[in-house]
């Protein structure tokens, strides 16, 4: 029972759509998954910001607090103004100690009193250096250093007052107990670092108490570059994400840390997730498109090896049907096609036999006809030898000699034409061959020659010209060029094919080469004028001149075997 395969594509357009949906689903997981990193590093980020303002902001209040109780306008030495700096900096718990300065870097006096740091020189440090320089109230911070007294990290603020500096030690303890709060069980670590590198607060008591550096490391070089940002690094073999905020000021870096594999666990899951669906959709959909494939498979194979059948020329007609409908259609438009395919084949086979039959006659006729125009123009070269025997005038004699063999030199050209391949061109080098072999063996002088360079063919329009031009000149060379004492003549002609397309045939013999102040038109050169119309007739040029030797250069351009318009037919 055929099945229409409508309800195929159906099922095949549903399987089709769900590849795209497994691609709207990747992305979908995949903005996901960036979306949970992108959470986790904006949470640990914020954190970081608002733990460095908070950190700035007790840093400034306690600069401030400095700077306004030690404008107190009574004496240093008054008991009042001491008692009044002890309990607003010193019992606050925001100073752990307070040191008064004269200008020479001598403490004056302690809060509270010790009696033992009562003239100690505190010239020699560079944070009260930096202060006695300057003209402002401007606070100055040091770097953080455990408290012998508390063994708590500490932070010194000096401001100059007039005569006097204040030094406070501020009390950071609470630091380190800000770090213990923000660990918890998600493993987010705080840990804050001065300008050197220098642990200053961290969960881990032990960094703290040891001053643990972290200065060469590429979490510190990054954060001393970047001031803030997100950054996944190595820290003790431990895979970290760490966020840093710096605090201007005492120029700390605050770190919000937290291990990668709990930073990221919510990402991995999800990429689990998707995986598993997607694997399973592609299982599903693999199944689907197998069994509702099947049956169309079967029908598409036998129709594409049929149709291999018709490329190798094998005609023949699909019997097998399908279960489809649509596919039967398809099978009978098929076999229609071959058979007509098989029947305009048959019918081109039949014209090309008959074109191929034609140009065979066509070549035969044209072989026929150059092979009477020889044979008649050996019958004109024969005729004007028997007349060239009745004169008696031997200048008329070689008139007739030199005619004789202008013809015999076009009668070559046909000759050339039907005992080659071709009936439209012929080859030059063999041809000029041919006609100094018949200028030496109608010449009473021995001479020698060679005839070298390109091999080219010309048509045969171009064929009849060339051939009597190269003819005057040889005649010419065998004429003048002769030695007369020792009756001996070198011939060379040379055939080049030049880049721009031109053919240059260059003649040359061994003679005492021309006369000076040779001009061919004062003398009424036949020869001379006949070669300049014929290569007028060529388009072309001729050139002489004396190189050890005459030497009769002639230039035309080549021309295709379909190209005569540049010639004149006459």
């Amino acid at each position: 029972m055929q099945r229409s395969i409508r309800h195929t594509l159906i099922v095949l357009i549903s399987l089709t759509v769900l590849l795209p949906i497994l691609v709207m689903f990747s992305g979908v997981f995949i903005s996901i998954e960036r979306g949970i990193n992108r959470t986790v590093i904006e949470r640990n980020e914020l954190m970081a910001k608002s733990i460095a303002l908070s950190i700035e902001q007790q840093i400034r209040d306690a600069s401030t607090l400095l700077m306004h109780t030690t404008t107190y306008g009574g004496s240093i030495d008054s008991p009042d103004f001491k008692a009044f700096l002890e309990s607003s900096l010193i019992k606050s718990g925001i100073f752990e100690s307070l040191f008064i300065i004269n200008e020479d870097g001598i403490v004056h006096y302690s809060i509270p009193y010790n009696e033992i740091f009562t003239g100690f020189d505190f010239s020699q440090q560079a944070i009260i250096q930096q202060v006695l320089k300057r003209s402002t109230t401007d606070p100055v911070y040091s770097a953080v250093f455990i408290s012998t007294l508390t063994k708590n990290p500490t932070l010194m603020v000096a401001v100059h007052q007039p005569g006097k500096v204040f030094a406070g030690y501020v009390n950071l303890a609470w630091l380190s107990r800000l770090s213990d709060s923000l660990s918890n069980a998600r493993l987010t670590y705080l840990s804050i670092v001065d300008r050197y590198g220098t642990t200053i607060a961290n969960t881990n008591r032990a960094y703290v108490e040891e001053q643990y550096s972290i200065a060469n490391t590429d979490l510190f070089l990054w954060a001393q570059k970047e001031k803030q940002g997100t950054k996944q690094h190595n820290f003790n073999s431990n895979d970290m994400l760490s966020s840093v905020r710096f605090v201007p000021g005492p120029d700390w870096y605050i770190f919000i840390s937290e291990p990668t594999s709990s930073a990221l666990k919510a990402t991995r899951d999800v990429f689990i997730i998707g995986l598993l669906v997607t694997t399973i959709a592609l299982i599903v959909a693999a199944i689907v498109g197998y069994v509702v494939g099947r049956d169309m498979l079967q029908s598409i194979t036998a129709l594409t090896e049929e149709t291999r059948q018709v490329q190798a020329g094998v005609y023949r007609s699909i019997t097998s049907r399908s279960p489809y409908i649509e596919l039967n259609r398809l099978i009978d438009t098929f076999n229609a096609m071959s058979e007509e395919v098989r029947s305009r084949e048959q019918q081109y086979e039949e014209a090309n036999r008959q074109l191929q039959d034609a140009l065979k006659q066509k070549d035969i006729l044209l072989r026929e006809v150059h092979h009477r125009v020889k044979n008649n123009m050996q019958i004109v070269s024969s005729l004007l030898a028997l007349q060239s025997d009745e004169l008696s005038c031997e200048e008329d004699k070689e008139y007739f000699e030199h005619s004789k063999l202008r013809i015999q030199s076009m009668a070559i050209v046909h000759e050339k034409i039907y005992q080659t391949d071709g009936v439209e061109s012929l080859p030059l080098k063999a041809y000029i061959q041919d006609l100094v072999e018949l200028l030496q063996s109608n010449n009473q002088n021995y001479f020698q020659y060679t005839v070298s360079g390109d091999e080219l063919s010309i048509t045969l329009n171009q064929a009849i010209p060339c051939a009597l031009t190269v003819f005057e000149a040889c005649t010419n060379a065998i004429k003048y060029g002769l030695n007369i004492e020792k009756k001996y003549l070198e011939l060379s002609i040379n055939i080049a094919l030049r880049e721009d397309n031109q053919v240059c045939i260059h003649i040359k013999d061994s003679g005492p080469g021309f006369p000076d102040g040779f001009n061919p038109a004062e003398i009424n050169s036949l020869g001379f004028t006949l070669m300049k119309g014929l290569m007028e007739q060529l388009k072309g040029t001729i050139s002489w001149y004396t190189n050890n030797g005459a030497v009769v250069e002639l230039n035309f351009p080549l021309h295709s075997n379909n190209s005569f318009s540049g010639l004149d037919k006459s």
